[in-house]
């Protein structure tokens, strides 16, 4: 890959049909698919219609980082589409448009450079004379041409009606002879090479002149009554108001109160009543819509009396409509009628009398069915009327529209619908029968036209629109609608002859407008362009649409592969609305965020060809105000997109040049009528090339400044080189309020930097002489020109004055500045703004080897603790850290999560991604330099940090001298540096191999780090002096962020060392990880470690489960770190060495690990019986006397831990009632007294390593001493082991009634409520996620498919089955009312989605299709991949980039969940290490996975790791 090389990356997603979002690539460019969230573990087919064949996926080292490539290697549009798991529907689609490359003689030409003039053909005269005429282009600036169709027009002599497709329009024809085509491409080419001109044409495929020979000759090429006999009513209608309005001229109807004069709203009214009582019923328009009841009732009789049906229906039987929409014509199936109707009537002896009550029901349906007809009927009637009146009053009442006047010949009361060339009858009656003679309905021809409010995508001709019948549409009566069927049929006449005549014009022209895209039937289109990007692959292709809505202009955009889609500043109302869509269709806002050249493809707008005026609208001078047509030249011209004009506007005709009735000739340039002198040809010279030049030169950057209400000032500015362009337009919408002096008292235009030069001023001045247009030439008004004077100093400015303030600028004062005037000027940095700016490129491109160094050497000495303070730290931490200091406060907006950098992070990310320079965050950059200063004074809380803060304010140093516009870009930039070698650093510091893994595991490693570090008044337990740590003080691993991170509590046994797993030992934290184990070690008591640490000054022990899990935490440790059992013998400090000992009593001892383990071990054996000391509300205001009583016992005969009372909660499902209003306080919602599952698996495979070690002489091997009996190790493992699945799974044989599901495996045995032991809830995973071999495979699998199926949201797992009476699945601990199952938060476990025990379903899910093998492993990882994209998705959103503690019910967000938490962290990170080592994929570098921007890099060492995670083997038994 090159440096500059750009890649897009498309996400897929599973039911995102994405073709109305349009992405703009150019050629070269790669487009690379990567795998959405909900596609992860899914087999994807992906095909583009820029390659032959399905794209191959390549994982690059992790499922989650799978992609597809293609380049773009050609000019069009190209789609996508796939297909999961083997499935035939879509699973999702999409396009990409690739821009074509224009040049001019091999010179490119960049889109976006592109100035172009609209000539109608017709009026350029002979091909001979074109040259001249078209100089004035060339003259004006212009690099292109566009013309209307150059072929043979209709008897209307309309530029859009033609009557032949191949050839010439007449009036190219020399006196001599005729031309040829390849004399108009001669042209084309010479104009290219001399003028440096291209040249585009109009292409009209949706309709042809009525009067075009080959329509004659080929009548199926359009809708007419033969084909869609659908259209005869509409013909019969269509002949009747043909007659009416005939009739009216004629002076028939006055008598009505209908003159042949129509111009008064009582006319108008009196045709109402006409069509509505006499002409249109006269129609009998209900016939075609009704049955012959008389014929149909004749044929069931018949069927009638055969005698009754047999078997009989209870349905109503439809009409079915007559294809041939003939009179009374319709049908009903007879079959249908017959078992509906010619049934047995049990009451009714005489069959006489039952065929006669059959026919009177049927025939009462019929009659029905009619009066639906008749209703129909009616409802079109209506419709005629009030479009027929709506047209008329237009036409002839109105102000606003050409007041016809006489109804005649040549201006009818209505236009036709249909061409009508036979002989006129005396009226509908006798025409009628043409639509059904085939060998004259099929002239009779549906003309063209257009339908407010249409679908486009809907073809109106079709018989499903009503269109033409209802008289919907605005009809062009020159032209006939052609019917290309629904699908390509090149063996056709009309196929044929259009690819040829598209064909004829690539090859003749650099591109094409599509006339009347929207219209055209869009499978049409894409055919037909297919064959024009055949014949020239760079085609040029615009258009302009009237779809309604954006969403369907992008689709017709991106299935034909628009170029560029019209847009015209006529559209704008006023000054403001017209600098807005200057802004919306051109470029980026001035000081963007710079891009990375890798990103994401996000929609876009589509681009624009931003027209001043086009050929089809009214002259600004006729709407506006001649005072108008420069300012608004200008502002389009300072567009960053395509622009273009029209023939007339520089030359300042006033009127719209129209392209059916003018006739007159362009000026030609040789003969002077046109000059430099003329309106404002001269001026729009330096516009066209000033625009030219922006495009060419990379000044992509656009602001649009209203200054007043009617002065819009515009900059272009370059994004590299900084420089900037400024145009000022004072614009002149109202002709009552032009402002000829111009002293407007604006504020001053601020320079923030050096003033080049003025580049040009102008004025519209007005000369007083007689205006009288010319016969024959489109001359333009000769009162006005324009004044221009160009490349001006400062001081010689008319309009303006600067005032200079040296190198920091200064301002300029429009000091008079008239409707109409124009400035430019054009400024740069000063010298010093432009060496910081060159110095920050370098440093952000990491192309400063200096500042790299010395950046590396700061972070060289640091710990994962001090990158803990770097990164990270809650306002709660940094407080404790620092002695008050908080968070930097955006001004409103609030302040980021985290103090340190990563706080920043998503904030900054969403601003660069949306170019959000309107984000408070920027207002405040821009302002000053305090988020700056604080970034790096920050640091200096930290003495550790003190090299780096000298560091950074050296990187940040050119940020106070560059203009403060530019400030949010190149901080975000800075920022981004320094925060990927801080990200990159801290990765490595755990596990080089992470800078080589997915987003997503680098994203949990990180987020580990946020929730370790030392935190005062939040410590560990006082450590060995013989343990030698790189920290001053042990880091601890907070609960969650921000709830649990200060004070006492921090720090939480259960949360610690289920977290250690992933958020120490996954990531190599061994040190970390040893540290923890040997502190909480000091702190045991009773056999067990605290649940509520307190620095182990005032623990609390009143949880069984936290002690296992520690245990747990030594046997991975072991199995995990390097030299891992050298741990066992590691100094432990026991601060209570007793049950009675009191904290700092001086009675301390130390004793090796392996011992404190053992004595925990053997505690239990003997069996824990304790009331918690200071039992009462100092430690537990809610909790009733009976629950500080402690007790654990091992059964005997299972081996299984039973303990706990039904008042209190000794597992972590701990949420203790205290509501006295809904009387649950003091009660435990879940006590999970007896045998809770997954402390049995815990114990298992603990005792069974404990086995192993003594075996090996590791420890002591001796047996545990019991009160009635001593057993070793592995004999209470085999006790567990043989009675596990026994006790708790639940299968069809079980017989109890309480069991609610079977194929699970209990929660608990023993309980005290019996019925808590069958729920279904969570845990059982844990156990077979550590213990495996506990359980049959077979079962295990079954069980976790009930807990798949019943449990599992989308983030978390419901911590109850949702059948259960007690399940509520929304935590909200404010919630105070009556209801006792949710007051105060008391279904904290009782049906919300905890994301830790989900992690642990992933593994053991994992591991239990290891056991199986064969296909279970690939429907396991399958299962698991299709799962850590939710993950994905909710780390990418956090602000805390990181997992919550749990969700509400499916995934909703709960407001009471802490917003980090390190056990859903450490156990997804856990997970994810299973599924790599259990389900390993070939590593390559290549972080991407839908969410990645960074570049490639395939030096990177590969990620590599393997090592055990969960037990191989059983004690013997």
């Amino acid at each position: 890959m090159t440096a500059d090389e750009q890649v897009r990356i498309i996400v897929l997603n599973d039911g995102e049909h994405l073709e109305a979002i349009v992405r703009r690539f150019e050629q070269g460019w790669r487009v690379q698919f990567v795998l959405g969230d909900n596609l992860l573990g899914k087999s994807v087919r992906l095909l583009t219609s820029l390659s032959p064949d399905p794209l191959p996926w390549t994982s690059h080292g992790s499922a989650l980082n799978a992609k597809a490539e293609v380049v773009c290697t050609s000019a069009g549009s190209f789609s996508y589409e796939f297909f999961v798991d083997g499935s035939d529907l879509r699973g999702g689609c999409g396009y990409f448009l690739v821009a074509p490359r224009l040049s001019i003689i091999g010179v490119p030409l960049p889109l976006d450079s592109v100035v172009c003039q609209t000539h109608l053909t017709k009026l350029l005269g002979p091909l001979s004379e074109w040259k001249d005429r078209l100089r004035v282009s060339k003259e004006s600036g212009y690099n292109m041409i566009h013309l209307t169709p150059i072929h043979s027009l209709g008897i209307s002599n309309s530029s859009y009606s033609i009557k032949a497709h191949h050839e010439l329009h007449e009036s190219l024809h020399e006196k001599d002879g005729p031309v040829s085509l390849d004399a108009v491409s001669s042209l084309v080419g010479e104009m290219e090479k001399e003028w440096g001109m291209l040249t585009v044409q109009d292409v009209v495929w949706n309709h042809a002149a009525k009067n075009a020979p080959w329509l004659q000759e080929h009548p199926e090429s359009a809708y007419n009554c033969e084909n869609s006999p659908h259209l005869r009513p509409a013909y019969i209608v269509d002949r009747a108001l043909h007659h009416f309005g005939r009739e009216i001229g004629e002076g028939k109807w006055a008598d009505r109160g209908i003159p042949a004069c129509i111009d008064r709203e009582e006319h108008i009214g009196a045709i109402s009543s006409s069509l509505r009582h006499s002409v249109l019923p006269s129609l009998r328009l209900h016939e075609f819509y009704q049955i012959d009841v008389e014929k149909a009732t004749e044929e069931f009789e018949k069927i009638v009396r055969g005698g009754a049906s047999e078997e009989t229906l209870e349905e109503s039987v439809p009409l079915n409509q007559d294809i041939e929409y003939r009179r009374k014509g319709c049908t009903v199936d007879m079959e249908t009628s017959k078992r509906v109707f010619n049934r047995k009537r049990g009451d009714i002896g005489d069959e006489t009398q039952r065929v006669q009550l059959c026919m009177v029901a049927f025939r009462g349906h019929l009659e029905h069915l009619n009066r639906d007809g008749e209703r129909k009927a009616q409802s079109i009637i209506d419709d005629v009327v009030g479009a027929c009146c709506g047209h008329i009053r237009y036409e002839r009442v109105e102000g606003g529209g050409p007041k016809k006047g006489i109804v005649t010949e040549e201006t009818p009361l209505l236009t036709d619908y249909f061409l009508h060339n036979f002989e006129e009858g005396k009226g509908w009656q006798e025409e009628e029968s043409n639509a059904y003679n085939g060998e004259r309905a099929k002239y009779l021809m549906a003309f063209n036209g257009w339908v407010m409010s249409h679908d486009p995508l809907k073809n109106f001709a079709h018989p499903d629109s009503e269109v033409y019948l209802r008289r919907q549409l605005v009809c062009w009566g020159d032209s006939v609608k052609l019917n290309y069927g629904d699908r390509p049929d090149p063996s056709s006449f009309l196929w044929k002859y259009m690819q040829d005549y598209t064909e004829h014009c690539a090859r003749i022209f650099h591109g094409v407008r599509i006339d009347n895209a929207h219209g055209t039937p869009i499978h049409v289109a894409e055919y037909l362009l297919s064959s024009a990007r055949s014949i020239r692959p760079n085609l040029f292709v615009f258009a302009e649409l009237f779809t309604g809505s954006e969403e369907l202009d992008n689709l017709f955009v991106n299935r034909l592969g628009i170029t560029s889609l019209i847009r015209e500043a006529q559209a704008a109302n006023d000054s403001h609305e017209q600098g807005r869509l200057v802004y919306r269709y051109g470029g980026d806002v001035v000081g963007a965020m710079m891009q990375k050249r890798i990103r994401l493809s996000t929609g876009s707008v589509a681009h624009a060809f931003f027209l001043d005026q086009s050929h089809d609208n009214p002259s600004p001078v006729q709407i506006r105000s001649v005072h108008d047509l420069l300012p608004t030249a200008a502002m389009v011209s300072m567009a960053s997109c395509a622009v273009g004009s029209t023939r007339g506007y520089d030359e300042i005709v006033p009127h719209a040049i129209h392209v059916v009735n003018e006739t007159r000739l362009y000026a030609r340039w040789s003969e002077a009528e046109s000059s430099e002198e003329t309106g404002l040809i001269a001026a729009r010279r330096v516009l066209n090339q000033l625009h030219a030049q922006l495009a060419r030169d990379g000044f992509d950057q656009v602001f649009v400044d209203q200054m007043s209400p009617s002065v819009v000032g515009i900059t272009r500015h370059n994004a590299v080189t900084h420089e900037t362009v400024v145009v000022v337009s004072h614009t002149a919408f109202d002709k009552g309020a032009v402002d000829r002096e111009g002293r407007l008292n604006l504020r001053w235009i601020p320079i923030s930097g050096v003033l080049e030069e003025i580049l040009f001023e102008m004025e519209v001045k007005e000369e007083h002489v007689e205006e009288k247009e010319h016969s024959e030439k489109l001359l333009g008004l000769k009162s006005y020109r324009v004044e221009t004077r160009e490349h001006l100093t400062p001081s010689s400015s008319i309009l303006s004055r600067f005032h200079n303030g040296g190198e920091n600028g200064g301002h300029l004062e429009l000091t008079r500045f008239p409707s109409g005037a124009v400035m430019a000027f054009r400024f740069r940095l000063a010298d010093q703004q432009r060496k910081a700016i060159a110095a920050i490129r370098v440093m952000m491109d990491d192309k400063n080897e200096e500042m790299n160094r010395a950046l590396d050497s700061a972070l060289a000495p640091l710990t994962l603790q001090d990158m803990n303070a770097v990164l990270f730290k809650c306002e709660g931490e940094e407080k404790e850290c620092t002695g008050g200091a908080g968070p930097y406060h955006i001004p409103n907006y609030g302040a980021p999560v985290y103090c340190g950098l990563e706080g920043l992070v998503p904030i900054l990310h969403k601003i660069r991604l949306d170019n959000d320079l309107g984000h408070p965050l920027c207002g405040n950059l821009r302002e000053g330099c305090w988020l700056v200063d604080y970034v790096h004074q920050r640091m200096k809380r930290y003495p550790r940090l003190e090299e780096l803060a000298e560091k950074c304010a050296v990187l940040f140093t050119p940020l106070y001298t560059i203009p403060f516009f530019l400030r949010p870009s190149y901080f975000e930039a800075l920022f981004a540096y320094l925060y990927r070698r801080v990200k990159n650093a801290t990765l490595e510091k755990m596990d080089s191999a992470l800078l080589s893994a997915d987003s997503l595991e680098q994203s949990l490693a990180l987020s580990s780090v946020s929730l370790s570090g030392h935190v005062p008044h939040a410590g560990l337990p006082p450590l060995s002096e013989k343990l030698k740590l790189k920290d001053a003080h042990p880091s601890s691993l907070s609960a969650g962020s921000p709830h649990f991170s200060t004070g006492i509590w921090r720090n939480w046994g259960r949360d610690t060392f289920i977290a250690i797993f992933g958020c120490y030992l996954a990531v190599k934290r061994y040190e970390d990880a040893k540290a923890t184990i040997l502190a909480y070690a000091g702190t045991l008591r009773h056999g067990l470690i605290p649940n509520l640490l307190a620095e182990g000054k005032t623990p609390r022990y009143n949880c069984r489960d936290s002690v296992w899990f520690w245990l747990y935490a030594v046997v991975r440790y072991v199995r995990e770190a390097p030299n891992g059992k050298e741990i066992l013998r590691a100094p432990v400090r026991r601060i209570y060495p007793t049950d009675d000992s009191v904290f700092g009593n001086g009675m301390e001892r130390e004793e090796e690990l392996r011992e404190t383990m053992r004595e925990a071990i053997e505690r239990h054996w003997r069996g824990i019986e304790f009331r918690e000391r200071n039992a009462g509300g100092a430690i537990d205001e809610q909790m009733k006397d009976q629950g500080f009583n402690v007790s654990i016992r091992v059964n005997r005969e299972t081996g299984l831990m039973h303990g706990g009372n039904e008042f209190n909660c000794g597992t972590w499902m701990d949420k203790m009632g205290s509501s006295e209003r809904a009387g649950n306080k003091g009660l435990p919602a879940t006590p999970r007294d007896g045998a809770p599952v997954e402390l049995q698996g815990l114990a298992f495979t603990v005792l069974s390593e404990m086995e192993k070690w003594s075996e090996e002489g590791v420890v002591e091997k001796r047996k545990l001493d019991g009160e009635d009996r001593s057993v070793s190790f592995g004999e209470w493992a085999s006790l567990i082991n043989v009675s596990f699945e026994r006790e708790f799974y639940v299968d069809e044989q079980t017989k109890n009634p309480h069991v609610n599901r079977r194929r699970i495996l209990k929660d608990t045995v023993g309980s005290t409520a019996g019925y808590t032991d069958f729920q279904l809830r969570c845990n059982f995973p844990i156990a077979l996620a550590v213990a495996p071999r506990l359980i049959s495979p077979d079962k295990a699998w079954a069980a976790l498919d009930t807990a798949r199926d019943a449990l599992m949201g989308p983030l978390g797992m419901k911590t109850l089955d949702p059948t259960d009476w007690a399940y509520n699945g929304d935590y909200n601990n404010d919630d105070d009312g009556y209801d006792k199952k949710t007051a105060k938060g008391w279904n904290y476990h009782q049906g919300p989605e905890w994301l830790w025990v989900a992690a642990y379903y992933l593994q053991a899910r994992l591991v239990i299709a290891k056991e199986l093998g064969g296909e279970k492993m690939e429907e396991a990882r399958r299962e698991v991949l299709s799962r850590l994209g939710a993950y994905r998705i909710a780390l990418k959103k956090s602000a805390w980039r990181s997992l919550p503690e749990l969700t509400n019910a499916d995934g909703k967000h709960c407001h009471h969940s802490c917003e980090a938490q390190a056990w859903s962290v450490g156990c997804l990170l856990e997970g994810c290490q299973t599924l790599r080592e259990i389900a390993p994929s070939t590593p390559v570098r290549m972080n991407v996975g839908g969410e990645s921007e960074e570049e490639e890099d395939t030096t990177v060492v590969p990620r590599m790791m393997a090592r055990p995670r969960f037990v191989v083997r059983q004690t013997p038994m």
